[in-house]
């Protein structure tokens, strides 16, 4: 009975409908989020949310729960499916109903045996009966092809839970030639919490887990893009949106789009191995189980503030004694210009400086530019730009699951491909005096019926 109910299609519906709905808390919930944050924010139904787990839908033991039983009827529906598989046998139609089938093809019955085989069919069962009915098949067969993709659905899960028990990420901001360690080992994995909860012991993490990454070069490109200065009356937006009035270019200049940030590193493996490693945005290096991103950039600046020097972070405001309120340096402006006439120039570093108000803290009043050799005057502060540091900004990652997705996803997709656009034919004919009957079944977006036809006909 457990049996029958498990190797149905009628519960594969009812598992992935289950899931459905899982999904759609997972969507409704913002997964990841503490509960004291939800709470404070004004999240709903807390008692449920708490006992269910909604804030980490999946691995919550709801999840897990019905993951195991679509894993276990994936299982006993492929040993099911695959013991019909084997036992199955081709049984070829009877001659009477083949010759009257309304999709039968006459044909001269001299050598149709050979010239079926030599376009590539081989017999697979026939009919015992005279005059026989014999059965040719040519291409894969669709039913192993169903098989192979739910192998490929079980192997995604796997892969999926193996992700979210062990895998994990970091960052790591890489200065020129300031060495920085990194480890591909953490005791924040869902696993080692799990282990840590039920009272065994973690390890530590090992120098066979280490990797030390040296920046050797930051690049930075952008376009010239068009800049444009948005008025600040709502009547001449609203002219603006509704077409009255035309959008035009700023007479400021133009802005830089960025382009690319492209990291130069070196990349010491835990075997002493040193590669020379470079990446982009959207171009990730790996390295074994390493694989590194490239997720944007950092910036400090050396000032003379009334002619003491400091370092302040781009972006990041900061205080100056005696004065009220904050100043912050905008992001420094450097690299290459590709220009819309497509030469390039050397961009000369340059930031805007901004003062924060203490009673208005959302606002900022644009206070002048700073680059190299310059001077500005502002609320009675005399700044000057001495230098500056530009880092990489990189996110590491393992995930030792990746492979089993990305083989499941192989399996899934390549069973889906060959089923769809694949081309499988059977054919089953029988001979009647000068007379062979064929009966032409496809498969596939491919199969041709029509070229089988003429090739039967004419070889």
């Amino acid at each position: 009975m457990l049996y029958k109910i498990l190797s149905s299609l009628k519960t594969s519906v009812i598992i992935l409908t289950v899931m459905c709905l899982v999904f759609l808390i997972g969507t409704i919930f913002p997964q990841g989020e503490y509960l004291d944050k939800y709470i404070k924010a004004g999240g709903k139904f807390v008692t449920i949310v708490r006992a269910m787990d909604f804030l980490d839908i999946f691995m919550s033991p709801l999840f897990i729960f019905i993951s195991g039983i679509l894993m276990i009827n994936l299982a006993v529906c492929l040993y099911d499916r695959l013991k019909i598989f084997l036992k199955f046998k081709r049984t070829a139609m009877d001659f009477e109903r083949l010759k009257t089938h309304p999709h039968v093809i006459t044909c001269e019955q001299a050598g149709i045996e050979d010239r079926t085989r030599k376009i590539g069919f081989k017999p697979k069962a026939g009919s015992k009966d005279i005059p026989s009915v014999r059965i040719f098949e040519k291409g894969l067969q669709y039913w192993w092809l169903s098989w192979f993709y739910h192998v490929g659905i079980i192997l995604a899960v796997l892969g999926f839970f193996i992700t979210a028990l062990f895998s994990f990420e970091g960052e790591v901001v890489l200065y020129p030639g300031k060495p920085n360690t990194i480890s591909l080992y953490s005791k924040e994995t869902r696993w080692n919490i799990f282990l840590k909860n039920i009272g065994r012991k973690v390890a530590d993490a090992g120098k066979e887990d280490e990797y030390v990454l040296t920046l050797k070069e930051f690049q930075t490109e952008y376009y010239q893009g068009l800049k444009i200065d948005y008025p600040d009356s709502k009547l001449e937006r609203l002219a603006l949106g509704a077409g009255i009035r035309k959008i035009e270019p700023s007479k400021k200049g133009f802005s830089y789009m960025p382009r690319m940030w492209l990291t130069h590193l070196e990349v010491t493996r835990p075997d002493g191995k040193v590669l020379d490693a470079r990446m982009w945005v959207n171009k990730p290096f790996r390295t074994g189980p390493l694989t590194l991103y490239q997720m944007g950039y950092e910036q400090k600046t050396k000032l003379s503030v009334n002619n003491e020097v400091m370092e302040v972070e781009n972006r990041i405001p900061f205080e100056i004694k005696n004065v009220k309120g904050k100043f912050v340096l905008g992001s420094l402006t450097l690299g290459t210009l590709f220009k819309k006439d497509g030469s390039q120039e050397k961009i000369i570093p340059a930031s805007i400086l901004y003062y924060i108000p203490d009673e208005k803290p959302a606002e900022k009043e644009e206070l002048g530019k700073l680059s190299p050799g310059e001077r500005l005057n502002a609320k009675d502060v005399s700044f000057e730009f001495k230098g500056y540091e530009e880092a990489s900004y990189l996110s590491y990652r393992k995930d030792p699951g990746v492979w089993l997705v990305g083989l499941a996803c192989l399996f899934v997709f390549t069973g889906l491909f060959v089923r769809s656009f694949g081309a499988w034919y059977r054919i089953q004919y029988a001979v009647e005096g000068q007379t062979a009957y064929v009966l032409i079944s496809t498969r596939g977006i491919l199969a041709d019926k029509d070229r089988i036809i003429r090739r039967l006909h004419f070889q």
